[in-house]
């Protein structure tokens, strides 16, 4: 449907790439077809944004309260409505134009940047400001995020679709490598007001991009009310049972062994004695990684044991994530942490592709908005969890406990799941 309520007619293929491209046959043909090629570049723009925003946000933070406290309660409203809206962000997805609904949320997201920017800039931004704005946004992003997982098919075709996910991953991740670097010049040389102007002017490129695209495969016009839609999503969830294995496959690591990146200031100052200028640096290591697993994603081509592959990156997370908690040592704790950043990105891209792969085109944006619900939602959750924890028992053990229970599930996961395996 349009956003206006027409609905699509029924097409043959709702999977044909939205421009003729030349056919499949590199590792990184995805970028072969134009649409998805500017939409790439634009992604590149705005995750720069993006990672900046979320740098001098944490600083902004620390700034205006001095408490680590805020920090962890800004992910938590991020979480909520990640948690409450999901679902309905792929009803959306699955009975809309995609296209509209992403110019729509990145129009929010822009107008959101401008009045932290703002606010900063005439000295009246307070904690409460920041919270609220967070909580706006994740209402939205909630809806975008499985908008843009379900248009990526869209673009691209099922052949190209194991690059384009890999290739989207990596666009993120390289931001994360460059953006806090380049986010701390600009706190230091211009003001946190700068990096969140600069993140606002960052969602023009996607929406120039999304303008720009070619007309998209139709949809089967959608039938019935937007709760039955989403009781139907969900009641093929349950009943497909790869689907459910792969989202518990995910869903236990992104609570218990993923949050390990938000406790990285407590291993930087109390763990190696590596201050501030460590912590950048630990940070780095783990873009470095996550770039690196995704660029493995991008490259996989026509390689057909995902399953087997995913369990195995699932378990390799788990024992890095294990390992690094253990660690004292400057030298092997980088060595780790690009490890563990690279399994957990491979895992997440995975799990995408094989669940892309696999549901029909029809519930493909409700499947893989409770992807984006793990993806993006449970983190937050498991970052109060660990620093709960962590506060009885220690940080350090307490991820390694979450390391450890990631690992026995990739084993259980393996022993019963054989679908997963196989896929």
């Amino acid at each position: 449907m349009s956003l206006s309520g027409t609905p699509h007619t029924p097409a043959a293929d709702s999977t044909a790439p939205a421009i003729d491209a030349p056919a499949p046959g590199g590792r990184f043909d995805a970028l072969k077809v134009p649409a998805f090629r500017n939409y790439f570049l634009a992604t590149i723009v705005s995750n720069i944004g993006s990672w900046m925003q979320i740098v001098a946000q944490g600083w902004l933070i620390i700034e205006l309260t001095n408490s680590p406290f805020y920090l962890r309660l800004v992910g938590l409203t991020r979480a909520v409505p990640m948690i409450a809206f999901s679902l309905v962000g792929g009803v959306l997805a699955d009975r809309f134009d995609r296209r509209r609904i992403l110019i729509v949320t990145q129009l929010v997201a822009m107008i959101s940047a401008l009045i932290l920017a703002i606010l900063v800039v005439v000295d009246s931004v307070e904690i409460w400001h920041v919270l609220l704005i967070a909580f706006v946004s994740s209402i939205f992003f909630a809806v975008d995020n499985p908008t843009r997982q379900a248009l990526v098919p869209d673009l691209v075709g099922k052949e190209r679709l194991t690059s384009a996910i890999g290739l989207n991953s990596a666009a993120w991740n390289a931001a994360a490598v460059v953006s806090p670097s380049v986010a701390g010049i600009l706190i230091a040389v211009v003001s946190i007001a700068g990096a969140f102007f600069l993140n606002a002017a960052s969602y023009l490129a996607v929406i120039a991009a999304v303008v720009l695209m070619p007309p998209l495969p139709l949809k089967t016009a959608s039938r019935g009310s937007m709760l039955s839609q989403l009781a139907a999503g969900v009641s093929y969830i349950r009943s497909e049972r790869i689907v459910w294995g792969i989202l518990i496959l995910i869903a236990i690591p992104s609570v218990l062994a993923r949050p390990y990146i938000q406790m990285m200031p407590v291993f930087a100052r109390d763990v190696l004695n590596m201050g501030a200028t460590g912590y950048g640096v630990l940070m780095a290591a783990s873009g470095v990684g996550a770039l690196i697993g995704a660029l493995i994603t991008a490259s996989l081509g026509s390689f057909e044991r995902r399953g087997l592959l995913l369990i195995g990156v699932t378990a390799l997370l788990g024992l890095s994530v294990v390992a690094f908690s253990w660690s004292h040592w400057t030298a092997a704790s980088l060595i780790l942490v690009v490890i563990v950043g690279g399994a957990s990105t491979l895992m997440m891209s995975l799990a995408n592709v094989v669940l892309q792969g696999m549901v029909t085109p029809d519930v493909r944006g409700r499947v893989l908005s409770v992807y984006s619900l793990i993806a993006g939602g449970f983190m937050p959750l498991g970052s109060m969890l660990m620093g709960s924890l962590g506060s009885v028992i220690g940080v350090p053990l307490a991820v390694g406990i979450g390391g450890a229970i990631t690992v026995a599930t990739a084993i259980v996961c393996s022993q019963w799941l054989s679908e997963i395996r196989d896929a």
